[in-house]
């Protein structure tokens, strides 16, 4: 049967785009899409863009990573004080070795031992925040760290121009793999049926181990622009983070349960969404308020209720999905 090219799911995370910047641009008399509010939100969303590319991999599973964050935190503070202590050319190198290892720890223990996704990220975050504060604030007899600054020269990474380019670069590259490749087609096929994915040939194992290494592989390129755009460390780097990359994906309309709803597209509309509600949320003068929160999760909640009703009435008779990923 011909697949459909689009689907009712596929076009809710558009129309909630859409309704979101009309809604803030009306109540902001007109001050939302000024160029100095576009700029600031593509910028604000470039950290939730990277690290939601990889931690799609893990979501299309069916999975989740709600270690980011503290990964991020991990992977900021040995890789600043290695370029520090031993020189700037370990900057990249050793923030980019730590989030991987981070990365592919997580797999190996989901894959091998069968621990659920959701209890080993939470007490990962939990465990490393611990490790973090320990680093950099250390004890009354041995004191930590503390904050640090990255080495001067690695303030180019941070400049427009590099930033923006490297971030499409990244981008590209994930689309390819996570859409042309047979790591992406096994991740979906995965969420689709993990049973059946194993009964047509698919390393399951493997591919769990790999999904999650790409996850820590590109939290480690987002504490880069993250390091690269505030300057250095501090006790706060990663908190929440966690969060808003789970927000941007199921935002975006990414079901839990992965399979072929996931989709590298609805990250960046997911994330450019969740920058635009706070950003518009401000204009309007609730960012400090007890309301905008619950705003947020309501419009979350809104929209992923009819993402979930979307998907339902895009089955097909037998309960199958339309689309169902390409494993050739």
């Amino acid at each position: 049967m011909k697949r459909k090219r689009f689907s009712i799911q596929d076009i809710v995370p558009f129309a909630a785009f859409i309704i979101i910047i009309l809604f803030f641009e009306i109540a902001s008399g007109g001050r939302m899409l000024s160029p100095y509010n576009l700029s600031q939100l593509v910028d604000q969303s470039v950290v939730t863009i990277v690290i939601g590319c990889g931690a799609l991999f893990v979501v299309a599973q069916g999975s989740i990573d709600l270690s980011v964050g503290v990964n991020l935190a991990l992977a900021g503070v040995i890789g600043t004080w290695a370029a520090n202590a031993g020189g700037t050319f370990l900057f990249i190198p050793v923030t980019l070795f730590v989030a991987l290892i981070v990365g592919i720890f997580n797999g190996v223990i989901v894959s091998r031992f069968k621990v659920p996704s959701f209890m080993l990220t939470i007490a990962m975050l939990i465990g490393i925040r611990g490790v973090v504060n320990l680093i950099q604030a250390g004890t009354p007899e041995h004191p930590g760290i503390g904050a640090q600054k990255i080495p001067e020269a690695m303030m180019i990474l941070g400049q427009p121009l590099f930033r923006y380019t490297a971030l499409v670069v990244i981008v590209v590259a994930m689309a390819y793999v996570f859409e042309f490749t047979k790591v992406g087609k096994y991740c979906k096929a995965i969420g689709e049926n993990e049973v059946t994915a194993k009964s047509v040939g698919i390393p399951v194992t493997l591919m769990k181990t790999v999904a999650f290494a790409i996850s820590g592989l590109m939290v480690g390129f987002g504490t880069l622009f993250n390091l690269t755009s505030v300057g250095g460390t501090s006790m706060v780097m990663g908190v929440f983070l966690e969060m808003e990359v789970a927000m941007a994906i199921f935002l975006g309309g990414v079901l839990v349960t992965g399979g072929t709803s996931a989709k590298l597209y609805k990250v960046l509309l997911g994330s450019f969404s969740i920058r635009m509600i706070v950003k518009g949320l401000a204009l309007i003068g609730l960012s400090e308020t007890q309301y905008s929160q619950t705003i947020e999760g309501l419009l979350l909640l809104l929209i992923l209720g009819v993402t979930i009703l979307a998907s339902k009435k895009g089955k097909t008779p037998r309960g199958q999905s339309e689309a169902a990923p390409e494993l050739e």
